[in-house]
Order: C-alpha cells, then sequence, then structure tokens
C-alpha cells in the first residue's frame, strides 16, 4: 500500500498545471456524483411506489386465504374449527361469504361483489385505511361499506333512508312464472365509502356476514373463505395449513393470491437495476478518460519513480488507486446527497403526486444503500482497472 497509496493520494488531492487535466477530473467526479444520487433516488421511489401499491393490497387480501376447490361454499368441520380456535397466539382469522350481486339505486343498475364479513374482518384485513367518508359498517344492523367508484355510478348517500341500495340474487325457482320476480333483494344504508383504484375492488360491497347469509339463504355455519393475518412469517404457516385443509381446499398466500402483480414488480425491479447499473458504466469511462490523461501528463514523474526503483506494476497499482478515489468519492457523495433528498421527501413531502396532495412516495431501505455501495464497488474497480492497464501500454 506504502509508497503508491502515497503518490496517488498526493495525484488526487493537488492540482495539475494542466487546466484541461483538472477539469476532465471534476468531470468524471461529478458525472459519478449526479449518476449514483440518481441511482439511489430511483431505486427509492420504486420502493416507495412498491409499497403504496401493497398498501391497497393489504386493504384487501390477507396475508393467507382459505377457499373450496371445487363449490362456491362449504362448511368447516369441528376439527378444523378446533384447530383454528387453537392457534390464536400465532394468527388471526376471520369468516367471510362472497356472491355475485345485481346492485340498485335510484333507479340505477350494475353489478358487483358482496362480501359479508364477522367482527374480526377488521383484525385481519386494514380496511380502514382506504374509507374516506363515513365509517365501518355496524355489524348488528343493515349496512354496507362502498367503493367511491358505486357510490357515484349509484347517485347513492351515506345513512340516506329514503334512497337505500338494494343488492339482489337470483331466485333459485324451480318453477318459472311471469308473477314471480327472477332476483330477491335486500336493502342496504351505505355508512362509508372507500377509495380503490382496483377495478375489480372498486365493485365491491362490504355488509355483515349475518346480512349476506340470509340474503343468500345459507345456513350460519356456511361461508366461502378463510382470510388469515399471522403475526410472524406467513411460508411456515402457510405450509402448515396446506396439511390441515389437505383436501378440497385452496390454501394461498398473499403472493400466490397476486402472482401477476408480484412477478410484474420482480421484473421492473430487475429492469431497472440493470438500466441504472448501464449509467454507472457510462459514467465509469468518464473516470477511465481522467486517469489516461493523467497518466499521460505525469509521464516525468513516473519516469522518476521508474529510476527510484519503482517497477510498471507498481505504477499500474498508484493509478488504479488513484482511480478509485476519483471514482469512491464522486459515488459516496452521490449516495450521500441520494439519502439526505430522500430523507428530506420523506420527512417534509415538499413534491406531491401530480393533482393530489398526496405526497410522492419514497421509501429510505438499507437494502437501496447495499445496493448502489456494490454497483459503485464492481463499475469502479472494473473502470479504474482497465484505466490503470494503459500505463503498461503507454511509452514512459
Amino acid at each position: 500500500m506504502g509508497i503508491s497509496f502515497f503518490v496517488s493520494k498526493k495525484y488526487f488531492f493537488s492540482k495539475s498545471k494542466f487546466n484541461i487535466v483538472n477539469f476532465v477530473s471534476l468531470i468524471a467526479s461529478f458525472v459519478l456524483i449526479v449518476a449514483a444520487c440518481s441511482f439511489f433516488i430511483v431505486l427509492s421511489v420504486f420502493s416507495g411506489l412498491t409499497d403504496f401499491g401493497l398498501n391497497y393490497n393489504k386493504a384487501f387480501d390477507p396475508d393467507i386465504k382459505i377457499s373450496s376447490a371445487a363449490f362456491s361454499s362449504f362448511t368447516l368441520t369441528e376439527s378444523q374449527l378446533n384447530w383454528l380456535s387453537s392457534k390464536n397466539d400465532s394468527f388471526v382469522y376471520s369468516k367471510t361469504l362472497e356472491e355475485k350481486v345485481l346492485l340498485s339505486s335510484d333507479e340505477k343498475n350494475t353489478y358487483g361483489r358482496l362480501v359479508g364479513v364477522d367482527k374480526n374482518f377488521r383484525n385481519v384485513i386494514e380496511i380502514d385505511s382506504i374509507i374516506s367518508v363515513g365509517r365501518w359498517i355496524d355489524l348488528g344492523s343493515s349496512e354496507v361499506l362502498v367503493s367511491y367508484f358505486l357510490a357515484d355510478k349509484l347517485n347513492l348517500g351515506l345513512f340516506n333512508y329514503g334512497g337505500q341500495l338494494s343488492v339482489g340474487v337470483p331466485n333459485d325457482n324451480n318453477s318459472p312464472s311471469l308473477l314471480k320476480s327472477p332476483f330477491r333483494s335486500s336493502g342496504f344504508i351505505p355508512s362509508g365509502v372507500y377509495t380503490s383504484s382496483d377495478v375489480k375492488d372498486q365493485r365491491t360491497v362490504f355488509s355483515s356476514l349475518s346480512s349476506a347469509q340470509s340474503l343468500l339463504k345459507k345456513n350460519k355455519e356456511e361461508i366461502t373463505s378463510i382470510l388469515i393475518k399471522t403475526f410472524d412469517d406467513s411460508g411456515p404457516l402457510t405450509k402448515v395449513l396446506k396439511n390441515v385443509f389437505n383436501e378440497g381446499y385452496l390454501v394461498k398466500s398473499r403472493e400466490e393470491l397476486n402472482q401477476t402483480y408480484y412477478k410484474m414488480l420482480n421484473v421492473e425491479g430487475l429492469i431497472l437495476n440493470i438500466l441504472m447499473g448501464l449509467i454507472l458504466t457510462v459514467a465509469m469511462f468518464n473516470s477511465i478518460g481522467a486517469i489516461i490523461i493523467l497518466i499521460v501528463e505525469k509521464r516525468k514523474g513516473v519516469q522518476t519513480l521508474l529510476k527510484l526503483g519503482a517497477t510498471k506494476k507498481n505504477i499500474q497499482t498508484l493509478f488504479f488507486k488513484h482511480g478509485l478515489m476519483i471514482s469512491c468519492s464522486g459515488g459516496v457523495i452521490g449516495l450521500v446527497s441520494g439519502i439526505c433528498f430522500v430523507y428530506l421527501q420523506k420527512s417534509y413531502s415538499f413534491i406531491k403526486l401530480t393533482g393530489t396532495e398526496i405526497p410522492y412516495p419514497v421509501s429510505l431501505e438499507l437494502s437501496n444503500v447495499v445496493l448502489v455501495i456494490v454497483f459503485l464497488l464492481i463499475v469502479c474497480s472494473l473502470g479504474s482497472y482497465l484505466a490503470s492497464k494503459t500505463s503498461l501500454k503507454i511509452k514512459l
């Protein structure tokens, strides 16, 4: 490390007598600062947008969902109920009943999905986080929670007893008659409105489990799914549940329920890392150019070192370390600048989503810091090595 490190440090901190050398070195460092800063900010924005999207998933999808593989509804056996009740220290579960329905109000009609829920539903699903107007339903009444999309489409108002929401399902009459309605329906009062960007979720109406069972003519034990929220990692519990609910049941984790979404995130993350890595690689060539110019400019100094006993390998090591100093100094300054920017955005939210007052989502994660550092070390080391190899080819 000795003499080569000392000389490379001297070259790094001292100014050259040629302004062009100083200018190229500054440009090389500045480009790396911008590249490293941009890399970290883009990763943080992507992480923030991912978390932002996953928060909406948590408002509808549980950690684990159990449903019937062959039938629309099922009844839990006594052994299954006992097993679920005995594991309350590791997870909490909720029973739901779902069915496609016809929604009517103010002489307007549309289709939707009725979801009857029990008292544990809010402990499993973070539904409160997306309620924008009103409140959650009273499970002892005929109240429903509707989306902003349905409220607007059907002209629904909160607690409007004169304009109830009519929820209808097909009659199961074996002998149809012109005098009998093809649908049976129940009236509900909207108690709250939630917001969602997902088309499927926008047509969901939440009611009490007993109200849904009454409308659908199901017994009190009949359900369509069990939603589970775990207190630890859901992976081991999913495997255990697949053994307990083995035949005729589907046991899926949140990732399995949203396979397309998670695959899309993984692909986008991979493409993002590749593109930002290429940007850093392009920035690396500025450092290579700066080191090569320095080698040419320092030929007389290098000849002196050779006469003092230094080998060409020592000279290559000298310029390799100098290249690392230029690259790493720019990369570190850029990374610190990016961290400061993300921290300020997360703390003070000075950038908003277009047309809203929602802060632009960013996430300050250690994994992003480590990823940028790894990319910088690889790219800077490779660039410095390639530039230092030039010292062996230039006639000194």
